[in-house]
């Protein structure tokens, strides 16, 4: 018998700490996959012994991943992602457009206007999300994908929309916008602030702001996260400030759980594209989304 090629927690597991890790809790994560929170609590404690490194911080309330739980959930949802798009292409008919973007993208751009998107392409054609880390958006290609998202300060070659531009400005809860107000008028203590730690494919840092802006230089760098959501999650929670790009931002700032710091937007030349991939160009549905979204990004709605 050929020996077993891959060496991976049960799918139990798994699916207990992605369940875990989204609703931020052990006993919702257990009404969620109808089971006990004890099975659930034994196997987050399983996996935590199997690789020797706590995933959850408990002593935070909701509880949070920590650095390495954060890195283990982008695998996790990704392999969980594939997979059941692996089983619903199994049983797919009809027409499909398979999207491929960053769990941001997906999170805070994309889902939002996912219902407005369905229905404008109809019931007949099936819409599909395949998130993955921004590194490795471009070899999602190979799996059939029809429309990537991508950052870059030059158009793509492809046939493509702008579905949004680089605007950037501070953003945090109203008590620390307050603080950092008066950082700027006097000597007292700024805020902290919150970094995305992931490589930088072109989006703007602190370290950027800071150069564009001298008033904010010195003001320090607390936290760093792996998740441009998360980070959004710690600044409503009030750990800080973030950089907030407008579009990935506007659903916290509408709800007023962060307000923007009272300065101009910073505008880039970098952009969020959409692009038709090979696959695309041969799909008239994905076309037929790729206009959508342009629509949808002017704020024109479906045409």
């Amino acid at each position: 018998m050929s020996e077993r090629k891959y060496a991976l927690p049960s799918f139990n597991a798994l699916a207990a700490f992605e369940a875990v890790a989204r609703l931020q809790g052990f006993a919702r994560a257990a009404e969620e996959l109808n089971t006990s929170q004890p099975a659930i609590s034994r196997h987050i404690r399983n996996l935590e012994i199997r690789f020797g490194t706590l995933l959850f911080d408990r002593g935070s309330s909701p509880i949070r991943l920590t650095r390495k739980g954060q890195q283990f959930y982008a695998g996790v949802v990704q392999g969980l992602d594939m997979l059941q798009d692996s089983v619903h292409g199994l049983a797919r008919t009809g027409n499909l457009v398979t999207l491929v973007c960053s769990h941001s993208v997906s999170h805070l751009l994309l889902m939002p206007r996912h219902g407005q998107l369905r229905k404008a392409l109809g019931p007949e054609v099936e819409l599909r999300l395949l998130t993955a880390e921004y590194n490795l958006t471009r070899s999602a290609i190979d799996t059939g994908a029809d429309i990537v998202f991508e950052y870059s300060s030059l158009p793509p070659a492809e046939k493509h929309v702008v579905v949004c531009e680089e605007e950037i400005k501070p953003v945090g809860t109203p008590e620390l916008i307050e603080q950092a107000k008066e950082a700027l008028e006097s000597s007292c203590a700024p805020p902290p602030l919150l970094e995305l730690s992931k490589d930088n494919f072109g989006w703007m840092t602190w370290r950027d702001w800071q150069r564009a802006h001298p008033d904010f230089a010195g003001w320090q760098v607390r936290e760093e996260f792996d998740s441009y959501v998360y980070l959004l999650e710690a600044a409503a929670a009030g750990a800080g400030l973030g950089l907030g790009w407008r579009s990935f931002a506007d659903s916290y700032l509408a709800r007023g759980s962060l307000v923007e710091m009272p300065v101009d937007w910073h505008s880039r030349n970098t952009r969020l594209y959409a692009k038709l991939t090979r696959f695309g160009r041969a799909n008239p549905s994905a076309q037929r989304c790729l206009e959508l979204l342009e629509h949808m990004a002017a704020g024109t709605g479906p045409q």
